[in-house]
C-alpha cells in the first residue's frame, strides 16, 4: 500500500502529465473559495501561488501587508486564494491549510510562509508541518488524514490544473485582476495599475 507521501507524489505527477498532454480536467468536486476582504468589493484579485515557491513567499512578505491595508481592509479588493502546488512538499502543505476551519485559513497561510525555510527544505518536511498543525490546533492523526484523504488531495491538484487551463497560469505567484494577468508580481505598482484598471471598468 503506498503511503500518503507517495500517494502525493503519484497524484501530483498523473495531473502534471495530463496538462502536458492536453487531457481533460481532472474530476473533483471544487474546493471552497479561500476570500479574503468584503464579498462586495467592487474588484476581485485572484492568486495562484505554491507554498514551496520562494517568489511567493517574498510576495507575501513584502508586498500582501501593503495590498491588505490599501485595498481589501477598505473594502476596495478582494483576494481570492488558490492552489497552485509545484511538488508534492506544496501539495502536504496546501493540505495542512485545507484542514483548519475556513476563518483560520489565511492566518495558517502566513504562518507558512514566514516559516518555509524550516519545513519546506526540511529533511522531513512531514514531520515539521506536522508541528505547525499542532499549533493551529490540529492533532497529529487528523494531520495524517488530511494527507491519506485522495478527494481532497485530488481537488487541490484540480484547482492547479483549472488555472492554468482557464488563466493559463504557469508558474508563481501569477495574480488574475479583472482582465490583466500578473506572473511573478514584482513591482506593488504593478498591482495597483492593474486594480485601478480594474475599477474603472
Amino acid at each position: 500500500m503506498l503511503n500518503a507521501s507517495r500517494k502525493l507524489t503519484l497524484i501530483l505527477a498523473l495531473v502534471v502529465s495530463a496538462i502536458s498532454l492536453g487531457a481533460a480536467s481532472v474530476s473533483a468536486s471544487p474546493l471552497p473559495e479561500r476570500v479574503l476582504g468584503k464579498a462586495d468589493a467592487p474588484v476581485t484579485i485572484i492568486e495562484y501561488a505554491s507554498l514551496t515557491c520562494d517568489h511567493c513567499k517574498r510576495f507575501h512578505l513584502q508586498m500582501f501587508p501593503r495590498l491588505k491595508q490599501t485595498y481589501i481592509d477598505t473594502g476596495k479588493a478582494k483576494l481570492i486564494y488558490r492552489h497552485f502546488p509545484l511538488d508534492r512538499v506544496a501539495l502536504m502543505a496546501s493540505a495542512l491549510t485545507e484542514c483548519v476551519p475556513r476563518d483560520q485559513f489565511f492566518g495558517l497561510l502566513d504562518v507558512l510562509y514566514r516559516s518555509e525555510d524550516q519545513w519546506a527544505h526540511s529533511k522531513d518536511p512531514k514531520t515539521e508541518l506536522a508541528k505547525i498543525g499542532l499549533l493551529a490546533g490540529i492533532k497529529r492523526s487528523a494531520f495524517d488524514a488530511c494527507l491519506a484523504d485522495d478527494k481532497l488531495s485530488t481537488a487541490i491538484v484540480a484547482e492547479r490544473q483549472a488555472g492554468e487551463m482557464e488563466h493559463k497560469v504557469t508558474s508563481t505567484p501569477t495574480l488574475i485582476i479583472g482582465g490583466t494577468v500578473l506572473r511573478g508580481v514584482r513591482d506593488f505598482a504593478e498591482i495597483e495599475k492593474a486594480i485601478e484598471k480594474a475599477a474603472r471598468r
